[in-house]
């Protein structure tokens, strides 16, 4: 029986040929998870799917205005997601690698930050391996917190029935 709950990806990016060959990658390497995959090509269309379809993981794109000049950019973007849910990791990618990129990216709530160079499907496997692994490990730590609980909440049941049959046996 598979117990495993579906994880969903968000893959944002305004270059459609690269968010196919990243979903087809990822859906390769984790073809024993359910991952369900969502592509949008702006910040703006993941953040209207963003509340409804509640993504685990974005991989998002640092620049969002290659094919609309308009677009919001990815900081904004994550900005918003970390806004609406502080628990979504969010994999920042960027063709750019200035550390002031980076530290703004983490600054702003990223999980990750991986720049498009010939190794960046394997670092982006490699990132999604530790977020699906501090997923279960946060998943386990709420797991053992509600035993916890549970087993101090029995044993001040059976201290509280045991000073009670004290009393009603001396009184």
């Amino acid at each position: 029986m598979n117990t495993q709950k579906q994880i969903n990806i968000f893959i944002v990016d305004d270059n459609t040929v690269f968010s196919l060959a990243l979903k087809a990658e990822l859906e390769t390497t984790f073809i024993n998870k359910q991952i369900k995959f969502y592509l949008f090509e702006t910040g703006e269309l993941c953040m209207k799917q963003f509340k409804k379809e509640k993504p685990q993981v974005v991989i998002l794109d640092y620049y969002l205005n290659s094919n609309y000049p308009d677009a919001m950019d990815g900081i904004k973007v994550l900005d918003f997601i970390k806004k609406e849910n502080p628990e979504t990791n969010v994999i920042m990618l960027t063709i750019n690698d200035h550390i002031d990129i980076a530290l703004k990216s983490f600054h702003h709530g990223a999980s990750d930050y991986i720049v498009k160079t010939e190794t960046k499907f394997m670092q982006i496997n490699h990132s999604l391996v530790n977020i699906f692994q501090m997923m279960v490990a946060k998943s386990n730590a709420k797991m053992y917190n509600r035993m916890v609980y549970l087993i101090y909440f029995c044993i001040a049941l059976l201290i509280g029935a045991g000073l009670m049959l004290m009393f009603l046996r001396f009184k």
